[in-house]
């Protein structure tokens, strides 16, 4: 049965934060201010002999839940960094060859807090040759999709918390033809992690998953997106990932997570098959 933090025993909270409390605060202050700190403490160290079972993430307790889907009513969910708008009457624009001009790997959350200025990472499909979102037209409002991610210890306390937008624009048209995207991207909205556990998440594009599922003459930009998250304890570290699936015309689906039982997986899904071997893809 999950149990919150703040609802779990008095009595082992009590003890618990009485050990915390005479760790040693030199070795507190120096890890704080450390960046080649280890990641771990010896404090962590010590303590995860004594008490294994909070250091201990319970498998079967991990959950990635869709929690709402939304249409956001601004587009500042990302500051798009791209090339000024040139004139494209000159340019060479191959409007059925679809890039990402932007982000490819990036990291979204680094030891329980989201990276600085995430909300300048996100990828695009554009035709080649164009450089910026305001040289298409037609584009919609963004649209959210968001995730809760929780995990608990072998005490049914919950030491991971986090919620997460993955939001896009779409629609994105070259004189009238096309469906294309930007702003592609995960936003994180809270992170919270107990004492000793670490959370990471990272986005991956490779450019071998962009593709037109249109045609030539009036494409459409389809994306996939790899989130891979980590948790690590002195312990233990658990990793995952999921794959998500979005289109020029809107269309989204989750179509590969280690959480659906009665669904299609990564290794089943032949257009996803390059994220397998990432070391291959850049």
């Amino acid at each position: 049965m999950k149990t919150n933090l703040s609802s779990f025993s008095a009595v082992f909270l009590a003890a618990f934060a009485f050990t915390v409390a005479s760790a040693s605060a030199q070795e507190l202050i120096e890890r704080a201010s450390d960046p080649n700190a280890p990641e771990f403490t010896k404090y962590e160290k010590d303590n995860s002999r004594v008490d294994p079972d909070y250091y201990t993430i319970k498998k079967d307790s991990i959950k990635v839940s869709l929690v709402s889907v939304e249409d956001e009513q601004v587009i500042d969910y990302v500051q798009l960094q791209e090339n000024p708008a040139k004139d494209l009457a000159s340019a060479l624009v191959n409007i059925d060859s679809i890039v990402n001009v932007a982000s490819k790997v990036w990291a979204i959350v680094e030891a329980n807090a989201p990276v600085v200025n995430i909300n300048t990472k996100y990828a695009t499909a554009y035709p080649q040759g164009v450089t910026s979102a305001t040289q298409l037209a037609g584009w919609s409002r963004p649209k959210s999709y968001t995730y809760s991610f929780y995990a608990e210890n072998l005490y049914g306390m919950v030491m991971i918390d986090c919620k997460y937008k993955m939001s896009f624009t779409y629609g994105g048209a070259y004189k009238g033809k096309g469906k294309f995207l930007t702003g592609v991207a995960v936003i994180p909205t809270t992170v919270t992690a107990g004492w000793g556990y670490k959370f990471y998440m990272n986005a991956a594009v490779p450019d071998s998953t962009i593709a037109n599922v249109g045609t030539d003459t009036d494409p459409v930009a389809a994306m996939q997106m790899k989130l891979s998250w980590t948790m690590k304890t002195v312990l233990k570290e658990v990793d995952g990932t999921s794959i998500y699936y979005v289109e020029g015309n809107g269309y989204f689906e989750e179509i590969a997570s280690p959480f659906k039982k009665k669904e299609k997986q990564i290794e089943e899904v032949k257009s996803a098959a390059p994220l397998l071997t990432p070391e291959k893809l850049f």
